[in-house]
């Protein structure tokens, strides 16, 4: 028997919320916190009980004291090699980090090597997606399923200056990938979790087969009315 991921978007997804959700799971993210100290000093991680709209579901809460770099892609991959990850991990890490940059770098038009992640940001991209391989590879997951993914609109400001939605990185990752009109007119999918979807699903349906082992709710850091359902994850035993 295998075990096979399902996860649902329709609530949108970032990187904090995919980790929460697996942390839900039953991991410890002592341990996690520990390898992630190694490159970030004083780095603190706390799942936390939420309830959204009468949806009840956890976060995570992510505390990283001091100030922070402005880092590059080397910097991010430098970190990374330092988390003693397992192989695989590390290595699945280090291709998403290249990925970011890469779709980052052509949404602005600049090299890869010149994007850069903005403090506390870049600590957060750190977590997320060297957080969600370790955490998948703990829980030994096999295959990860994900159901299409929400098309919504509006604006947001970052670096950059106004960018409409979805933002230009997630854009180019929503390649290759299907989606939905969620009507929601503001950021419900991030890059970070564009990114992971992009890494990790292996295909995509719109619900999951086999024996349902555990379930969880993750909700990102705001709370969005229109959009309350957060993401949710689906732990199965497949043959």
């Amino acid at each position: 028997m295998a075990r096979t991921l399902f996860l649902d978007p329709r609530g949108g997804i970032a990187g904090d919320m995919l980790l929460a959700g697996l942390a839900a799971f039953g991991l410890d993210l002592g341990e996690l916190e520990g390898r992630l100290g190694a490159a970030v000093p004083g780095l603190r991680l706390r799942l936390e009980p939420l309830v959204r709209s009468g949806f009840s579901g956890v976060g995570l809460d992510i505390a990283c004291p001091g100030a922070q770099p402005l880092r590059h892609l080397d910097d991010l991959l430098t970190l990374n090699r330092r988390l003693g990850l397992s192989p695989a991990a590390e290595k699945r890490a280090e291709a998403a980090f290249r990925r970011l940059a890469e779709v980052e770098a052509a949404a602005h038009g600049i090299p890869p090597e010149r994007v850069h992640f903005h403090e506390v940001g870049a600590v957060d991209t750190l977590v997320d997606v060297a957080g969600a391989f370790w955490a998948l590879e703990a829980l030994g997951v096999a295959d990860v399923v994900c159901a299409p993914l929400p098309w919504f609109t509006g604006f947001v400001r970052c670096a950059h200056g106004l960018l409409p939605l979805p933002a230009p990185a997630v854009l180019r990752l929503y390649e290759g990938k299907p989606v939905f009109d969620s009507g929601v007119e503001e950021e419900i999918v991030t890059p970070t979790g564009a990114l992971l979807i992009d890494q990790t699903a292996t295909r995509f349906a719109p619900g999951p087969e086999g024996t349902v082992l555990a379930q969880s709710t993750a909700f990102g850091g705001r709370d969005i009315p229109a959009a309350p359902w957060g993401l949710r994850c689906v732990l199965l035993e497949t043959a």
